[in-house]
């Protein structure tokens, strides 16, 4: 074969392969591939860039929620330093506390609990007794020389007559007792201090409460003691918030803790006052009295109730409308506070006890204290020195009603 030959035949070759090779197309796999690579791998970030901001999302604080506005924190605070400076430390042998109270009422049915909670919490047992005889304050000052000659390492009670026990109480702390009261006060005794409320100040906001409610008009007062300092104290807290007012305390009608007479003075004070405007009730049982009175009368709404304390039927009245401001006292505490502040005195002793108490204690009395026939100031404003720890006053109306409900829920008591 000539080299010419050989020439044409390898070029016809080459032309030959590269047509061939121009004329198949080019494959798609590997590009394919590389696509579903890019997608796969696009579509990995956006979902977690959508699990981002999902758990941005998820992630938002939650509303804040308002204490209530029931709940005592500065008592609750004292009630654990006083629980931190008693933790480990015995009470005498034998040590043995009492809660005398100046009447049976469902008003005390919140301090048993709260004494009966501190003897189980202190491991101390805590008495807890009350008059049921007419007359109570002659029975009242002879439990309170039984639990002396008893040799009772605390006592704690509320005095039905300011003055009456002071000779006991006297006794009392001479030989060593540790004296309280709460509720009402045994004025001028060398009882150690008073636990509960202002009832001057409590008086007061029961008179502004009136006259926002009540607005003008003749009130009557129903009240049990005469001779209490928790009654006159409120009693002339109002007088003192009417003046000034379109309102008049026209009279306050007097039953010694007997509730078919605090019935009978409602019905009474209706018929005497057809005109009445309303009633303001210093005691307990006296809120429901006056609206059993005020619904036979059919004067709902008419005749308005402005009633001290938070017991079940008055809190009932409240809510069937006839009763429209409870005056709360925070009855719990004066039976777990002065579980625990009897313990405190008979453990660490009174100076180191009246030091945790110091920060939360008020002068006494907080008003001055008339005598109820001359008139003349008998102790004066502040005269007791630093012993009054004052428990606080809860107002409660219709639209605030469920607030305090869920309070007491959440101490484990139905009312005080």
């Amino acid at each position: 074969m000539s080299k010419k030959l050989i020439v044409l035949l390898s070029v016809l070759m080459v032309v030959s392969m590269v047509l061939g090779a121009c004329a198949q197309p080019t494959p798609q796999i590997v590009e394919k591939e590389v696509v579903k690579e890019v997608q796969v791998e696009v579509t990995k970030e956006v979902v977690k860039e959508v699990e981002k901001k999902v758990e941005v999302q998820v992630t938002v604080a939650a509303p804040e929620v308002k204490p209530n506005p029931y709940r005592p924190e500065n008592i609750i605070k004292l009630v654990d330093e006083l629980k931190a400076a008693t933790a480990g430390k015995p009470a005498p042998a034998g040590a043995k506390y009492v809660l005398l109270t100046n009447a049976v009422a469902p008003f005390w049915t919140a301090a048993q609990i709260g004494a009966a909670r501190a003897s189980s919490e202190v491991n101390v047992p805590i008495t807890f007794q009350a008059p049921t005889a007419s007359e109570k304050l002659a029975q009242q000052l002879s439990m309170l020389e039984t639990f002396v000659n008893d040799k009772y390492t605390a006592i704690t009670f509320s005095a039905i007559d300011r003055k009456a026990a002071a000779s006991i109480v006297d006794k009392a702390v001479g030989e060593g007792i540790n004296v309280l009261c709460t509720d009402s006060d045994a004025t001028g005794t060398k009882r150690a201090m008073y636990i509960g409320m202002s009832d001057y100040d409590a008086g007061k906001s029961a008179g502004e409460a009136a006259k926002e409610i009540i607005g003008k008009g003749k009130v009557v007062g129903l009240v049990g003691y005469a001779t209490a300092q928790n009654a006159q104290d409120r009693i002339q807290g109002v007088k003192d918030s009417f003046k000034g007012s379109e309102l008049e305390l026209v009279e306050v009608l007097l039953d010694d803790v007997k509730p078919e007479v605090s019935l009978s003075n409602a019905e009474t004070a209706m018929q005497k006052y057809p005109d009445l405007a309303g009633f303001i009730t210093f005691y307990s049982y006296n809120g429901p009295t006056a609206a059993q009175a005020v619904k036979q009368a059919g004067a709902q709404g008419k005749v308005k109730i402005v009633a001290f304390d938070a017991e079940p039927e008055t809190m009932r009245a409240m809510t069937e409308g006839v009763v429209q401001a409870m005056i709360g006292q925070r009855v719990y505490f004066y039976g777990y506070l002065s579980g625990y502040i009897m313990h405190a005195l008979s453990t660490i002793g009174k100076e180191e006890t009246m030091k945790i108490l110091d920060p939360y204690l008020a002068e006494w009395p907080s008003t001055d204290i008339k005598d109820a026939t001359s008139g003349e100031v008998t102790f004066a404003k502040g005269s007791e020195g630093k012993i009054h720890l004052n428990t606080g006053v809860d107002v409660i109306k219709a639209e605030t009603f469920d607030l305090y409900k869920e309070y007491l829920n959440s101490i484990g008591i139905a009312s005080q």
